[in-house]
């Protein structure tokens, strides 16, 4: 298991009927040694109610688990967001991807989601 698992989002994971699979995958993930979680938002340009509850919900599993939880690629409506609603203050967000890139050998894809960085 890599201790870097970097996790491309996108409208469909964030979804009601998806993201209880997508929920067990990150608790697996940290189950078997995860330790750093990078939340990649590169597919994301505005989050609805439901999709921002999701990430909160991502944000109090991966706390409770003592790992670390990393946005990188926030867009600017996403960024006035989470100022607006104070999460900001509980994320560590990368600068932008030429500022900082991430090799994808650090990196391991979620099984049976397609959207996941490979």
């Amino acid at each position: 298991m890599r201790v870097i698992v970097k996790i491309v989002l996108s409208h469909e994971i964030l979804q009601t009927s998806q993201f209880p699979h997508f929920h067990k995958e990150i608790e697996r993930l940290i189950e078997s040694g995860g330790k750093i979680l990078m939340l990649d938002f590169s597919k994301i340009n505005f989050l609805k109610n439901s999709e921002l509850m999701a990430v909160v919900a991502i944000v109090k599993l991966v706390r409770d688990s003592a790992c670390i939880l990393l946005i990188s690629a926030m867009s600017e409506q996403v960024r006035i967001l989470f100022e607006l609603t104070g999460l900001e203050q509980i994320f560590q967000c990368l600068p932008p991807a030429e500022e900082h890139p991430l090799k994808s050998e650090l990196t391991e894809p979620l099984a049976g989601l397609h959207s996941l960085a490979s």
